[in-house]
């Protein structure tokens, strides 16, 4: 079943939050905020959205749910809370797998078929692992910036560096590009040696999706992604209320 409804889709992670206005599978308009927001600070940002429109949430903020819901003037539908994830969950403790993860999962699996791996470069990095249909776990790394943020936070000296918007060089000349490098080249190295072992549990090679706000920046220097979809979280979104 393709969906064809009008939705806000939102997409509510540690750090941030993504809201997508959408007509089926279609995203019309992208709304990114903080996930520590205010209330008038979201009725701005919402300003552009239908409020005829249900707005639809995976979240794995509590509280930034409730922040949006209140800006947005009425309850949202949240998938745990409100209905589940139309997907086969065959995890040891599928009460604890975040919703987000199941959403990817399903939208990897309508895009890719019944085996897939997405890869979700938010906060943290998350593996999200599809076979036969099913979603059967997966990998939590911690993401870029968490690891700039520690560094500056468990060391005396070191400053909290942004993350280039640029490919950084191997070798940095200064510490704010000894710090962008390190974080750089250690997270695809990470993901790439990650992805290697996850690929081998396949009989044969699923499809890899990178998705999240560092994905286009990160993917093109790790082997074996086959495609970056910064949406997919808000298709399965789509998805799984058309199918609730």
């Amino acid at each position: 079943m393709t969906p064809t409804a009008e939705i806000i889709a939102a997409d509510i992670g540690n750090t941030g939050m993504t809201l997508c206005a959408m007509r089926g599978l279609d995203v019309l308009v992208t709304i990114d905020v903080s996930s520590s927001a205010t209330v008038d600070e979201l009725r701005a940002a919402l300003a552009p959205c239908d409020r005829a429109w249900p707005l639809v949430a995976a979240s794995v903020n509590p509280r930034a749910l409730a922040t949006l819901e209140q800006a947005w003037g009425g309850a949202a539908f949240a998938f745990g809370r409100d209905g589940r994830v139309p997907i086969e969950n065959r995890t040891r403790t599928p009460e604890q797998a975040g919703q987000d993860r199941l959403v990817n999962a399903l939208a990897a699996k309508h895009r890719a078929g019944e085996n897939a791996v997405v890869i979700d470069f938010g906060t943290a990095i998350t593996f999200d692992v599809v076979k036969g249909g099913a979603y059967v776990g997966g990998v939590i790394s911690p993401g870029i910036g968490l690891a700039m943020e520690a560094l500056h936070q468990r060391t005396a000296l070191l400053p909290l560096v942004r993350i280039s918007e640029q490919k950084p060089p191997a070798v940095g000349d200064d510490t704010v590009s000894a710090i962008n490098a390190g974080a750089y080249y250690g997270t695809i190295g990470l993901v790439g040696n990650i992805l290697a072992e996850v690929l081998k549990t396949y009989a044969q090679r699923p499809r890899v999706i990178a998705t999240g706000g560092y994905g286009a920046h990160l993917a093109p220097d790790i082997r074996g992604i086959d495609e970056v979809v910064p949406e997919l979280t808000h298709l399965g979104i789509a998805l799984a209320f058309a199918r609730r």
